[in-house]
């Protein structure tokens, strides 16, 4: 997602927005509201995803200063929030009602955090590096090296999962899942990938599935799931007509996979559908985001990265239940 602030930030960089001002809200779910490159305007809004009822700005009015520039991820560990703040090179932490802790700082440009014990695993979109944080002295430790882009990180039972994007700018050759052990910090095994792989997801099954986006001329996008132990593919769909799949997020509830085509779609995670079919056509929105909590599929429309955008809220079946605004380009919700 926010690769876009380094290739398109033509479109981003709009200058700072006014944020609007709100009451503190008590939802369950947290939406992460990325804000516009290089203007600090990212923030944090509150989700009631019954109602829709939705209160913006809660890190703001909470601590009485932004959270910082571009909020790429976060995660929840042991009563605490981890917020990967990209452009901005830390993690802020908060406890449970937003309240500010402190501040892990030294990334190049972070991206996403997995956690294994007292330490945290993050992954870099200049680095070609996962740094290793001690959770105890709230500081790096140590580097994993990597081809470049290290993206998605998933922990498998006792193993870790990283996405390896190769070169930020110019990637065009095949990629990698890095197989790391968290307790001794070093890889142990990989999978190779097709081109720019730009998500990836475990299934029921303990498959692992991914969305390349290919490279014009020369490699179609794909998405492939693949048996981790053997290495070898078990399904896969090429996108031959085109586009750029994306977000790959997969529901336990249904055994489905679902991803951004510029319409969002779907695949059960059995291999018995030849193809993706549609879930909910594009009615001209700008679909920056999507991920599944529980039974619930949370899409989000950047609009034209200016204007405040939408959170739009799906039952597993299709039935859209609601669209409510956030701030500016929202882009993932996490509990």
């Amino acid at each position: 997602m926010g690769i876009l602030f380094t290739v398109l930030s033509c479109k981003k960089e709009i200058g700072p927005q006014n944020l609007i001002d709100d009451s503190l809200g008590s939802g369950s779910l947290l939406v992460l509201n990325e804000g516009n490159f290089g203007f600090g305007n990212a923030s944090i809004s509150r989700l009631n995803p019954n109602s829709g009822e939705i209160e913006n700005n809660q890190y703001r009015l909470i601590n009485g200063v932004s959270i910082g520039d571009v909020l790429q991820s976060a995660k929840r560990y042991r009563n605490q929030y981890y917020f990967v703040v990209n452009n901005s090179g830390k993690i802020v932490v908060t406890d449970t009602n937003l309240v500010f802790q402190r501040e892990i700082l030294g990334f190049n440009s972070p991206r996403y955090i997995e956690f294994y014990g007292n330490t945290a695993y993050v992954t870099d979109l200049k680095q070609k590096a996962v740094y290793k944080v001690d959770l105890s002295t709230h500081s790096i430790v140590s580097e994993i090296p990597a081809q470049g882009w290290t993206e998605d990180v998933i922990l498998n039972n006792s193993e870790l999962l990283v996405l390896d994007r190769g070169d930020y700018l110019t990637n065009s050759d095949s990629n990698w899942v890095y197989v790391i052990d968290p307790a001794l910090g070093s890889k142990t095994d990989s999978l190779k990938l097709g081109v720019n792989p730009n998500s990836m997801q475990l299934d029921n099954a303990g498959n692992l599935w991914v969305l390349t986006s290919g490279n014009t001329g020369t490699e179609f996008s794909s998405l492939t799931q693949y048996d981790l132990i053997t290495k070898s593919i078990l399904f896969q769909f090429v996108f031959t007509s085109g586009g750029n799949p994306s977000n790959l997020s997969f529901s336990t509830e249904n055994d489905r996979l679902y991803f951004i085509n510029n319409s969002i779609f779907s695949i059960h995670s059995s291999g018995t559908e030849s193809s993706p079919s549609e879930f909910y056509q594009n009615q001209n929105e700008n679909f920056y985001g999507l991920n599944v909590i529980g039974r619930r599929i949370f899409v989000f429309d950047a609009k034209n990265y200016n204007q405040i955008g939408d959170v739009n809220i799906f039952k597993l079946g299709g039935e859209k239940l609601k669209k409510v605004s956030s701030s500016h380009i929202p882009s993932m919700v996490i509990k």
